[in-house]
């Protein structure tokens, strides 16, 4: 069996939008990794109490996400909002994403306040 670093980095990797959800990245760990402990009832997936003790928690999938996320600058979220609330600088965040944080929209107040030093 895989360790449980391996298998949310894989996640996080393949299903970008795990990167904006601690809950969305345990289900798809559950049900990709560990189906086997999971049952259909009535065409849902349901996770029997007694799986809980198999199953890797939310708070250590979390602890590793925010690892990988802070520690090591890898699989940022992609949605900005989600980027804000973990306290992830935008110049990280955008270079993340292939921007050059340092080209950013003009302000027209700044262009202007240039151009009237200018003349």
């Amino acid at each position: 069996m895989q360790k449980l670093s391996k298998k949310v980095e894989y996640i996080l990797d393949k299903y970008p939008e795990t990167r904006n959800s601690d809950i969305l990245l345990t289900i798809l760990i559950w049900t990709i990794f560990h189906r086997s402990k999971l049952k259909i009832i009535e065409n849902d997936l349901c996770v029997p109490v007694n799986a809980l003790y198999d199953l890797p928690r939310e708070d250590n999938v979390k602890r590793i996400r925010a690892k990988l996320q802070n520690e090591e600058n890898k699989y940022l979220p992609t949605h900005p909002k989600v980027r804000k609330q973990r306290g992830i600088k935008e110049e990280q965040w955008r270079r993340y994403l292939g921007y050059n944080p340092e080209m950013r929209t003009p302000d027209p107040e700044k262009q202007q306040a240039q151009f009237n030093n200018l003349t």
